[in-house]
C-alpha cells in the first residue's frame, strides 16, 4: 500500500481550494469505497490498513477525508469508522476519532442549517467542499487570537489544533453560563452587605464564622432572614455569602448542612420572585421576613400532616423542610418526630415582627 492518508503525498487529491476541486473531477467516486476493509495481525477485519495513521492535516482535508475518503489509496470515508477500526493505533485513538467526529459535526450542522445536504454516503470532494465552506463558520466559539494577540488563521490550522482551541471555547461557554446562572441569587459584589466580618481560626485561615460557631437550627422564617441578613449582633455575615471553606473543618455535615439550606432558600427566592417580590442583594429583616411569607409555599410542602392537622411551615425547621420539600413524605418514624418536636405548633407572627422591627435598625 503506497502513500497512506498522513503523508504529503497522501493529500493529493485532498488539496485546498481549487486543487481540490480540479481533482475530484479526475476521479471517480462511487459507494463500493464503503467496503473497503483490511485484514490485521490479530485477526480483526478494520477500514484502516495496518500502514494508516491518523492524518495530520488541516480541517478542510480533514472534512474531506472524513466525507469522501481517499479513494486512490482506497480507503473508506472516516465517518464510517468504529472505534474498532481505530483501535490498533493505541490509547489515544479513540479520543482522536472522537474529537474528528465532533469538529466535522459542527460543520455538518452548520452547513445544513444553510440549505446543504449531508449524504450518509460517499460524497464526492466538490460535494464536501461546498458544505465545509458553509458550515466552518459554525466555529463563532472558536478562539481567533493568539494569547499574545495575534490573529489565527483557522484554514492553516492543524485538525488536532482545532480539536484543543474548540474545547477551550466550549469551556469558556460553560463557565459563561455557569456564571449567569449562579448570578441569578449571588448578590452582586458591588451591592452587597460589607463583608468585614472575619475570624481567625486555629489553622491560619481567616473565615466568615469563629471556631466556636454553631450551624444554625432556626426555623424557616429564621433561617430566611439569617441566610439573606446575618446576625447583626453576634457579627455574623449573611448566610448566603458562605462557601465551604467558610465553615469549621472539624464540624460535621457543615458542607452538607450549607448546601441544603442554600436548596431550600433558593426555593423561596424563586416563588417569592414568581409572585413579583423582588430579591435584593440587601435586604432588612423585615423585607425577608415579607418574601418569605409569600415565596414558603414553592417548597411544595404537603399543608397537612398525616393526622390531618394544619402544617405550619414558617415555623419548621429548615431540615424539616429539607425532608418535606417537593411533596415528599417522611418515614413514620420521621412523622413520630415531628409530632413530638412541636414543629407544626404554630408561633405568635407578631411577636416576630416586633423583635424585627427592633433589630432591623442594627442590620
Amino acid at each position: 500500500m503506497k502513500n497512506m492518508p498522513g503523508s504529503s503525498s497522501s493529500m493529493s487529491i485532498l488539496g485546498s481550494g481549487n486543487a481540490a476541486a480540479a481533482a475530484s473531477d479526475s476521479v471517480t467516486v462511487d459507494n463500493s469505497s464503503l467496503d473497503w476493509m483490511y485484514v490485521h495481525d490479530d485477526g480483526v477485519r478494520r477500514r484502516a490498513p495496518p500502514s494508516w495513521t491518523f492524518p495530520s492535516c488541516n480541517m478542510q482535508e480533514l472534512y474531506i477525508q472524513w466525507h469522501c475518503g481517499d479513494y486512490q489509496n482506497r480507503i473508506s470515508p472516516m465517518k464510517l469508522f468504529s472505534n474498532a477500526d481505530v483501535s490498533f493505533l493505541g490509547k489515544r485513538a479513540r479520543m482522536n476519532l472522537g474529537e474528528v467526529k465532533r469538529l466535522c459535526k459542527v460543520i455538518d450542522e452548520e452547513a445544513q442549517r444553510k440549505g446543504k445536504t449531508i449524504l450518509s454516503t460517499t460524497m464526492n470532494v466538490n460535494q464536501a467542499l461546498e458544505c465545509f465552506k458553509a458550515g466552518v463558520s459554525g466555529f463563532s466559539n472558536f478562539q481567533t487570537t493568539t494569547p499574545k494577540g495575534r490573529d489565527r488563521d483557522i484554514m492553516r490550522l492543524k485538525w488536532s489544533s482545532m480539536a484543543k482551541y474548540a474545547n477551550e471555547g466550549k469551556r469558556e461557554d460553560d463557565i459563561a453560563i455557569a456564571a449567569k446562572t449562579a448570578s441569578e441569587f449571588v448578590p452582586d459584589p458591588n451591592d452587597m452587605i460589607p463583608d468585614n466580618w472575619w475570624y481567625q481560626h486555629d489553622d491560619g485561615v481567616k473565615r466568615r464564622v469563629p471556631s466556636s460557631w454553631k450551624f444554625p437550627l432556626l426555623g424557616l422564617t429564621e433561617m430566611y432572614i439569617y441566610w439573606h441578613c446575618g446576625d447583626a449582633a453576634q457579627k455574623i455575615s449573611p448566610m448566603k455569602l458562605m462557601q465551604t471553606r467558610d465553615l469549621p473543618p472539624d464540624m460535621k455535615r457543615a458542607k452538607t448542612n450549607l448546601s441544603e439550606v442554600r436548596s431550600v432558600m433558593v426555593l423561596v427566592d424563586q416563588e417569592a420572585t414568581r409572585q413579583g417580590l423582588e430579591i435584593k442583594s440587601i435586604m432588612t429583616p423585615l423585607e425577608a421576613l415579607d418574601r418569605v411569607r409569600v415565596g414558603y409555599p414553592g417548597l411544595g410542602i404537603i399543608a397537612k400532616t398525616p393526622d390531618g392537622r394544619d402544617r405550619d411551615i414558617l415555623s419548621m425547621k429548615w431540615s424539616s423542610c429539607v425532608r418535606f420539600k417537593g411533596g415528599r413524605v417522611p418515614s413514620p418514624k420521621k412523622q413520630k418526630q415531628e409530632t413530638t418536636t412541636g414543629e407544626t405548633s404554630a408561633e405568635p407572627m407578631e411577636v416576630a415582627e416586633a423583635e424585627l422591627e427592633e433589630t432591623s435598625a442594627d442590620v
